[in-house]
């Protein structure tokens, strides 16, 4: 009986539990939910880590804390969250708010504070302990589009605090709080033969397959296949009130009504992006900017999104009988569709496939290649399966392959370049694509120059001697303590690599947006004096070209 009524206290603790931060968490704003994109949804080399919240279009809206905590950490970038803050509540979640606009009032002090005890802009702070609390329902910041955000939008996260592992907020607390009755879109279900030898329909290529609507679910025709095969889908969600193209919640495929391959996105560690681009058909995003979710593996992928996997996804069809497929597609809502797939095995005579070109790579093995003063090299498992590549060399320079096989460990690039060679200072290795040139950080050497890549395409060394501009955009006789000083800066080959600004000889706080290529310093930090003040901007591109900028501005 005492077994009973602890295993009876135990459930209900853990259901009070869960009942508790569904009902005690708050919304962090206080306009619509709009979910412009989910939690999991997949991006370029990541899964996305919280849930973006529209903002209809404008900045400066409040953020609230949706329960009491404290601040444990304040991120300040150009890239990624922006300007971004981090709060530590008692119930073992951590919430993170990203690309904001500004931070409240006191917050915005101490951070101001240490831009100006620095003196930088980017920057990483750890406030200690209660150094910074904050009471349910309070403003902690504002909506903004700082660092990579691609429009006025709350970036919002839930994490365990212990783990350190990124949740589903739509799971965990706002369920009941986003409407959304709509089911997911289905935009195309892709079958893969996985052998040499696999036929399907008479077909050895991987193909699309045709489907009809059939009451409230998809249904395929019959397909007749001999071999391995495996299956991908491309699909997305939307909710009421949004148009956004977000991600799914969960797939599940079964056999026979047996279930052979589960994906759900509730949980993941940072890590687990790594393995994003062995998860879609990567070759195929390359081609399309379209992502197919892949329902098998090829071999091991500790991803931890997947719940189930039977036969690694695979199917094999080599002696006769009739297997039903079905996919299922949930949004985290439980709105879902249904695809049935009919398939047959009908044996089929061996079609000679064209051979490959390039050279085979085993993805178990290390590789140096290297011929007149280049080499590329990499070790085992760079790749995630086999593969192959067309490498060719060139005058200062390599062709490897192209970007259609996605990579998990660093490849080596190695340039051997002579001492008379011109410029050396403004040169490094980039990846040149048609006229278009991506900076690589370039570790110089005596003899050489190297980089680590993990991108297929053509590398050469390249030389920038053009200094950035700067374009002082709003210049007039006089400004007031509230006026903004703002300037447009741009490098067109090697990137801006840092600036720094200046009122009378003293370090100012320039806001730095490469979007815009707009760098902003805000009077109401009331480091100028009445009258004349000498402003100076001083920006350096990646390669060490520098550009300064000086003018008298007069502030009444």
């Amino acid at each position: 009986m005492f077994f009973v009524r602890f295993i009876f206290l135990f459930s209900s603790l853990n259901l009070l539990s869960q009942t508790t931060v569904e009902d005690s968490f708050d919304v962090p704003i206080r306009i619509p939910l709009y979910v412009a994109g989910s939690f999991g949804e997949l991006r370029p080399n990541h899964f996305h880590a919280g849930v973006d919240f529209s903002a209809n279009y404008k900045t400066g809206d409040p953020i609230f804390a949706p329960e009491d905590g404290v601040v444990t950490r304040i991120k300040v970038s150009s890239f990624g969250y922006g300007k971004a803050l981090y709060l530590k509540h008692a119930n073992g979640f951590t919430t993170v708010y990203g690309h904001l606009s500004g931070y409240e009032k006191n917050i915005h002090a101490y951070v101001l504070k240490n831009h100006y005890e620095l003196e930088l802009f980017e920057m990483e702070l750890f406030p200690l302990a209660n150094e910074l609390p904050v009471k349910k329902g309070s403003v902690i910041g504002y909506i903004g589009n700082t660092g990579g955000s691609g429009g006025p939008h709350l970036h919002y996260e839930i994490r365990n605090t212990q783990t350190e592992h990124i949740l589903n907020p739509i799971t965990v607390s706002l369920k009941k709080k986003v409407k959304d009755t709509e089911q997911p879109i289905i935009n195309g279900v892709f079958i893969y033969p996985l052998t040499n030898e696999t036929v399907i329909d008479e077909n050895t290529n991987f193909f699309e397959v045709a489907l009809r609507k059939n009451n409230n679910s998809y249904v395929s025709n019959v397909l007749n296949v001999s071999g391995a095969v495996g299956f991908g889908i491309n699909t997305h969600d939307t909710q009421d009130g949004s148009r956004g193209k977000n991600g799914i919640y969960k797939l599940i495929t079964y056999v026979n009504g047996s279930k052979n391959f589960e994906v759900v996105f509730d949980e993941f560690a940072f890590d687990d992006s790594k393995y994003l681009n062995q998860y879609i058909d990567y070759k195929y995003y390359q081609l399309t900017g379209n992502r197919i979710q892949k329902l098998f593996v090829m071999n091991d992928l500790p991803l931890s999104l997947i719940k189930t996997i039977k036969n690694k996804g695979q199917l094999l069809f080599n002696t006769a009988g009739d297997v039903n497929y079905k996919i299922e597609v949930y949004d985290a809502h439980d709105n879902k569709q249904t695809i049935e797939i009919p398939i047959r095995y009908k044996e089929s005579a061996p079609v000679n496939k064209n051979a490959t070109e390039g050279k085979y790579i085993d993805y178990l093995k290390d590789y140096v290649f290297e011929e007149k003063n280049v080499a590329a090299e990499w070790d085992a498992r760079t790749f995630f399966e086999d593969v192959y590549l067309n490498i060719t060399f060139k005058e200062n320079g390599i062709v490897l392959h192209k970007d259609e096989y996605p990579v998990q460990k660093n490849i080596n690039i190695k340039i051997r370049v002579p001492d008379d060679f011109e410029n050396k200072d403004q040169t490094f290795i980039g990846k040149v694509d048609g006229n278009k040139v991506k900076f690589f950080e370039t570790w110089k050497r005596e003899t050489d120059f190297r980089i680590r890549t993990k991108e297929l395409g053509t590398y050469e060394l390249v030389t920038d001697q053009t200094k950035p501009t700067i374009t002082f955009m709003n210049d007039k006789p006089n400004f007031t303590a509230e006026d903004l000083l703002v300037f447009e800066i741009a490098d067109e080959s090697s990137g801006i690599g840092k600036y720094a600004g200046f009122l009378n000889n003293k370090w100012v706080l320039f806001d730095y947006d490469y979007k815009t290529k707009k760098l902003v310093h805000n009077l109401s930090d009331k480091k100028f004096v009445l009258g004349e003040n000498v402003l100076r901007l001083e920006v350096t591109d990646r390669v060490g070209n520098n550009t300064t900028f000086e003018k008298i501005i007069v502030v009444n």
